[in-house]
């Protein structure tokens, strides 16, 4: 029984309860918080977090068409809203798309990269240049021959720039590694 009488009493016994809610409310409040801050570690660790789209992704594969030839296959899909600066590009403006194979081993390269639709050929606003760009999926092949079955591996670099409506990405590499012998599988 309380000491200071029955009005008293009641209201430290409401206070009381009063306080008991308020520290059921509080730890609601802070179990909601630590399952939101742990969700949101969960979700940074996760791969592609924080970073900015790529403009492109890239594939690249070999068809043997013969015993000693055969083509290179490199698929470019260029992001929603991306387009990737071709080979010809004026100076002064983004970075024109480049190819360099010189590395590979025990093959011949037989004429050029070719790619499977044209570049679109347009005044690029922004720089003030004539540009060239694709948009979309593109393939761009390559034939060759084997010259020394034993050495044979496709070694290469593309160079490649993209921009979208709002930003041009630096260029970006996309490295190929191809054993000719193999089964055709890249190395990304």
């Amino acid at each position: 029984m309380c000491e200071f009488g029955t009005y008293s009493c009641g209201f430290f016994l409401i206070l009381q309860d009063k306080l008991q809610n308020a520290i059921n409310v509080m730890k609601r409040i802070i179990t909601a918080l630590i399952i939101i801050i742990a969700s949101l570690t969960a979700y940074a660790q996760m791969p592609g977090f924080g970073k900015k789209p790529s403009a492109a992704t890239w594939k690249s594969r070999i068809e043997m068409t013969g015993d000693k030839s055969g083509k290179l296959i490199l698929t470019m899909t260029a992001g929603k809203g991306w387009h990737i600066y071709g080979f010809d590009v004026e100076a002064g403006g983004p970075k024109a798309m480049t190819a360099d194979f010189s590395k590979s081993t025990g093959i011949e390269f037989k004429g050029e990269l070719t790619p499977s639709v044209a570049p679109v050929k347009t005044l690029d606003e922004l720089f003030g240049i004539n540009v060239t760009y694709w948009e979309g999926k593109v393939v761009f092949t390559r034939d060759f021959i084997v010259t020394d079955a034993a050495k044979a591996k496709i070694l290469g670099t593309i160079t490649y720039q993209g921009c979208n409506g709002d930003e041009c990405q630096a260029p970006k590499k996309y490295n190929v590694s191809i054993l000719v012998g193999s089964a055709g599988s890249a190395k990304k």
